[in-house]
């Protein structure tokens, strides 16, 4: 579905597997963790958006995870399950080694959906703001689970993982705008308490024009070309009605540039203009998707449907 990689992804391979455990279903801010001794011992400085000067003593060990704000930022709340993004620095506590660092000097470079990542993450960094500096010291269960550590990185299984995040940016778990009626001919959609879409498709010849709708109307951030904006959708294949993509089943939503290319074009008009909480149906013609050619699970002459949910737009770096 998308003509180039996503711009914003989880990098390197500590983090991959820091994130590949999986935290409970729906959160709420009851679930954040609070300031503690270990977190009173980091000292951090620096401006947010910089790269900041991290002090710890060593070993700096905790069976709890804790976080403390360092830098209070003003922007959109960071819902317990929603997605941030953000740039951030990993540390052994033991060592105090830097085990995975991002440029804090550009723009945001990770994308991590608490729903779906380690309970560390999502207790860092629930119910936070953008423009927040957030230090966290993340107990070996809440990083790697029972029997902590990760042989691979050189974490021994009692070490703490020690992070300090800008968040730059917040998401949505779901569309929450208001419900509309869907126009005759579109697909219907019934939606999951998680926001995944289950997707309808009429009985009734492929249309042969590109068009699209709201079954959801956001409040939000209007998506402007240029932004970064976060959405999950699911793809489905009108003839075939089956689902051929969906950001849904990889477990983290897709971030791309409006505008930049990385997307079919009618995918992304659809999205440009809409304002975040919006869930759009969309119906793409052959013609303007993957035309007589098709792209791998795409067949030729393919009509596809798109659902997707607009999460979070923001404005890229200048």
């Amino acid at each position: 579905m998308r003509t180039a990689p996503a711009l914003i992804a989880a990098a390197g391979l500590l983090l991959v597997s820091l994130t590949g455990c999986t935290a409970p279903g729906s959160a709420s801010c009851d679930t954040a963790a609070s300031a503690g001794d270990a977190t009173k011992l980091i000292s951090v400085s620096g401006d947010f958006g910089s790269t900041p000067k991290v002090n710890l003593p060593t070993p700096l060990y905790t069976k709890t995870t804790e976080r403390q704000v360092v830098i209070q930022g003003d922007g959109q709340q960071v819902s317990a399950d929603g997605t941030v993004n953000l740039n951030l620095m990993l540390l052994n506590g033991r060592t105090g080694d830097v085990l995975q660092q991002t440029d804090f000097n550009g723009p945001a470079s990770t994308l991590i959906a608490l729903s779906g990542s380690l309970p560390g993450f999502a207790k860092a960094f629930a119910c936070t703001t953008v423009g927040s500096r957030v230090v966290a010291a993340i107990s070996p269960e809440d990083a790697f689970g029972p029997s902590g550590g990760s042989e691979a990185n050189g974490i021994k299984k009692d070490d703490a993982i020690i992070l300090v995040a800008d968040i730059q940016g917040a998401a949505l778990p779901k569309a929450d705008g208001a419900e509309r009626p869907i126009p005759s001919g579109f697909p219907s959609v019934v939606t999951a308490p998680s926001g995944q879409p289950g997707i309808t498709i009429p009985a009734a010849p492929a249309p042969t024009e590109t068009k699209h709708t709201l079954s959801r109307v956001g409040d939000g951030a209007t998506v402007k070309a240029g932004d970064q904006v976060i959405v999950n959708y699911t793809g489905v294949l009108w003839d075939q009605k089956s689902v051929f993509d969906s950001s849904w089943e990889k477990g983290q939503p897709l971030v791309f540039q409006a505008d930049g290319g990385q997307m079919i074009k009618a995918f992304n008009d659809a999205v440009v203009g809409q304002q975040v909480g919006s869930q759009i149906i969309l119906v793409v013609a052959p013609k303007d998707g993957y035309g007589e050619q098709g792209s791998g699970s795409v067949p030729a002459g393919a009509t596809l449907v798109f659902v997707i949910d607009v999460l979070g737009t923001q404005r890229a770096a200048q």
